[in-house]
């Protein structure tokens, strides 16, 4: 199983207010887990082997080898919860004709450290 760790860096331009991080989910982590993205609807169903690369409280940045219509309920599948973990397409981003995947952006239906990040940042412990 794969475990993001939290690594504070020193002397890094942030040029986010505290309040944004906050109203964003957090401070961002750069991770790579497996997930299945397994979709929720009935009609057009769909269990696609995708990796997370950025997560926050709120949801994460999902590599995936297809696009994924914005709207979609999907669950989250294989995280170290434990569980499936229901989210939804926010954002699907086309990298271009040289990359063989695309970028979607994934908000949970519950906000939670659901990635098994050890040592959280500070801010994580803010938000909601």
């Amino acid at each position: 199983m794969d475990v993001c760790h939290y690594v504070p860096v020193s002397g890094t331009l942030n040029l986010s207010s505290p309040q944004n991080v906050l109203d964003r989910g957090g401070t961002r982590i750069r991770c790579d887990i497996p997930v299945l993205l397994v979709s929720q609807d009935l009609h057009n169903s769909f269990s696609e082997p995708c990796r997370v690369i950025l997560v926050n409280l709120r949801g994460c940045a999902v590599r995936s080898p297809r696009p994924i219509p914005t709207g979609t309920l999907v669950n989250l599948h294989g995280l170290p919860a434990g569980k499936d973990i229901p989210a939804r397409v926010v954002n699907c981003i086309w990298l271009g004709e040289y990359e063989k995947f695309w970028l979607l952006g994934i908000v949970l239906d519950e906000s939670g450290n659901v990635w098994g990040i050890e040592g959280i940042p500070q801010d994580w412990g803010q938000s909601s």
